[in-house]
């Protein structure tokens, strides 16, 4: 009995000196957010409340957004997901999240200059009406922590570019619990299941 106690027990202290979890949802200050426009290819929209994805046909929209993950660099990532707030009732559609693979600045960012991205999508997610919607971004976040490609961001692309244009808010947005946020749950970096075995020794 007292064997399992201390297990338990390990196991407990283990999960609360070794896991963490990241939060982050900046405000218009230190949020990197935008979106780019093929109807507007030298205009930027840095400083706008919204991320509009697409726009009309032939004039499609994509939004771009970069979450400073330096602190879980080396970390090894449990759960990552991306909280993005649509405030349209779009037309029943997918969007999906792309790693960007090249550098970019908010207030300067446009449909002409945007960085290129890879051609993986990582996350995908119908979104029919306004609310809050998640995507999953683990095996993205992975990547990032454990420096197999620099974290230059994502862009949010509509499945169709075509169509109305259903938008999310932006780090300016003036509701806080709205804006942008990424939730990445991690193991630092050092820990590993060895470590976590000489704690349970202890209590053997």
């Amino acid at each position: 009995m007292m064997k399992w106690l201390g297990i338990f027990l390990a196991v407990v202290l283990v999960g609360s000196a070794f896991g963490a979890t990241l939060v982050l949802q900046p405000d218009e200050g230190s949020g990197k957010d935008s979106h780019i426009r093929a109807g507007g290819p030298s205009s930027n929209y840095g400083t706008y409340t919204y991320i509009t994805v697409n726009w009309a046909p032939s004039q499609a929209n994509r939004g771009i957004v970069e979450f400073d993950l330096s602190t879980i660099s080396g970390a090894t990532i449990n759960s990552a997901y991306i909280d993005l707030y649509s405030r349209y009732n779009s037309p029943n559609d997918y969007f999906g999240i792309y790693r960007c693979t090249a550098s970019w600045s908010e207030m300067s960012v446009t449909w002409s200059n945007q960085p290129a991205h890879a051609s993986t999508v990582y996350a995908q997610v119908n979104v029919p009406s306004t609310g809050t919607y998640r995507f999953d971004v683990k095996t993205l976040v992975t990547e990032w922590a454990s420096g197999t490609y620099n974290n230059y961001g994502f862009k949010l692309i509509k499945r169709t570019e075509s169509g109305t244009y259903p938008y999310f808010v932006s780090s300016a947005y003036g509701t806080a619990t709205n804006r942008p946020k990424i939730t990445v749950d991690y193991t630092p970096s050092g820990i590993s299941p060895t470590s976590m075995g000489k704690v349970k020794a202890l209590f053997h």
